[in-house]
This record gives structure tokens, sequence and C-alpha cells, in this order.
């Protein structure tokens, strides 16, 4: 397998994995949350008393690791198969 294909692969199970793990209730009083297995964006929905000073919450760290989770476990796996053959 070429790393063109095991990149493909691997960016399918990584926006699989995401839209899976996510939940957008925001529209109906509830919170939108993006990222799994961390929590890596939120926007706060509904009302809120007192206003927060931001709805939106993006952790650009944690996005990162889930890219190298969601990214470096199967390109290692089909790196692997690939060396045995």
């Amino acid at each position: 397998m070429t790393t063109k294909k095991i990149f493909l692969i691997c960016t399918g199970i990584f926006l699989g994995v995401i839209l899976l793990g996510s939940s957008f209730t925001s529209a109906s009083d509830g919170n939108d949350v993006i990222g799994f297995p961390f929590t890596f964006y939120q926007y706060l929905g509904g009302k809120k008393f007192p206003e927060p000073v931001s709805r939106h919450s993006f952790n650009a760290v944690i996005f990162l690791a889930d890219l190298l989770i969601s990214f470096g476990i199967p390109f290692l796996i089909l790196f692997y198969l690939n060396r045995k053959k």
C-alpha cells in the first residue's frame, strides 16, 4: 500500500470518528461538542446567566493530540502490515 492510500484511509478514519463522537445540540438549548477521544471544540448554546465572555472554546493542543491519535495509530498499523508483505 502506498503512503497516499494510507493517508487517505487515515483521513477517512479521522473524519468518521470525529463525526460519530460529536454532538450538535445548541439549537435546542444544548452545547456543540467536537472531538474524540478529547474534546477540542465546544460551543455553549442556550441562555446563560451570567453571559459567558465567549461561547466558543477551541484548544489547538488537544486538536493536535486527536490528530496524532487518529492518524498515528492507523498509519503505524497499516505501515507495519505493508512491511510484512
